[in-house]
């Protein structure tokens, strides 16, 4: 899954150097022509995936009770992807100057979707988006792990149902790009978290998808980038589900695929979250600072080499020890709560 993060962080990446440094380099406004945004979406599928895995493994850990997975599931999720991004908003507090107060609490609240959705209808009296716009994103994932216990609770069939559901639902609702619809959405965490359902029943689905290696995933990557601009406007909500059944293939692929060697874009893969959470008011920052110094180019370059350097040393400071403290914070759980149960005689070593 690293090289699969790195290659969705890479297409976020782009999208936001188009969007930040698009009207001042050639380059970064061809960056505007696919829809690179959807790395997002694949890491919507990576996390539905790899989140219901999670959920199994704790509720096993614990005796495999429902609830006592549940807790250790949401302990561990709450360290690791809260300190490192409440960390991030600090800094963009003390930075960002134009983020107000409630751009803040959204993303510190983890309900960035709900705050930005009319913003980006056109609502005035927004806050700063090149601040903290981008949790909007991390505020859906947050949300999911709220249900992902629920989830991975589900028999196979169910999950089937439940994900036929909502992809059609999805399919049939116009979610333009921006709009209140487009930021409260399932489908790819929801094909994710079938893949999971698949790959634990043994599903004939996951046993039959050709193995795709990272090559076969940027090409995928870039029909489906082609694919978010042809269905931009009123059918967007077919566009989405179709985006999210193309990186539903490809994790799926991947899954299978057992080559590897594409060691620097794992690298970059592990450090996605930290570069996800920095790297969009750092763009802002580093091209208000230096518009008038510098080309675009030179811009651009400035504000990937600054966004590396804060993603190493929010991964080092934070992003790494909240980890820690999760697993150890997880494990505790799984082992208190299961040895209660051996004390009671509702387990035998």
């Amino acid at each position: 899954m690293d090289e699969l993060r790195g290659l969705a962080i890479t297409s976020v990446l782009l999208s936001h150097l188009g969007l930040v440094f698009g009207r001042d380099a050639a380059t970064a406004s061809a960056f505007n022509l696919p829809v690179f945004g959807v790395g997002v979406d694949l890491f919507f599928v990576i996390s539905g995936f790899v989140i219901v895995q999670n959920v199994h493994a704790l509720r096993e850990a614990a005796g495999t009770e429902f609830w006592r997975g549940a807790m250790a599931f949401w302990a561990r999720r709450a360290l690791r992807i809260a300190l490192p991004a409440w960390a991030t908003i600090a800094a963009i507090a003390l930075w960002a100057s134009g983020a107000s107060i409630a751009d803040l609490e959204a993303a510190a609240g983890f309900y960035g979707n709900f705050h930005w959705a009319p913003c980006f209808e056109g609502a005035g009296d927004c806050g700063d988006a090149l601040a903290t716009s981008h949790f909007w994103s991390l505020a859906i994932e947050m949300q999911f792990y709220a249900v992902a216990p629920l989830v991975g609770a589900l028999s196979l069939n169910q999950t089937r149902a439940v994900a036929a559901a909502i992809l059609l639902a999805g399919a049939l609702t116009p979610r333009p790009w921006g709009g209140f619809l487009w930021a409260f959405r399932a489908d790819g965490l929801m094909i994710g978290a079938l893949l999971a359902q698949e790959q634990r029943s043994a599903g004939s689905w996951c046993e039959r998808a050709p193995p795709i290696g990272v090559g076969l995933a940027t090409f995928w990557l870039m029909i489906a980038a082609t694919l978010a601009r042809v269905f931009g406007g009123g059918a967007s909500g077919a566009g989405l589900v179709l985006v999210a059944a193309i990186f539903g293939f490809v994790v799926a692929g991947s899954v299978r695929e057992e080559r590897r060697g594409w060691a620097a874009l794992a690298s970059i893969g592990r450090l996605s979250f930290s570069i996800y959470l920095v790297h969009l008011p750092i763009f802002a920052m580093t091209r208000a600072a230096l518009e008038r110094s510098a080309s675009g180019e030179v811009m651009m370059l400035a504000a990937i080499g600054a966004t590396t350097a804060a993603a190493i040393a929010l991964d080092r400071l934070a992003a790494r020890p909240a980890q820690a403290a999760a697993r150890i914070l997880s494990e505790r759980i799984c082992r208190r709560l299961a040895g209660r149960r051996t004390a009671t005689g509702s387990v035998t070593r």
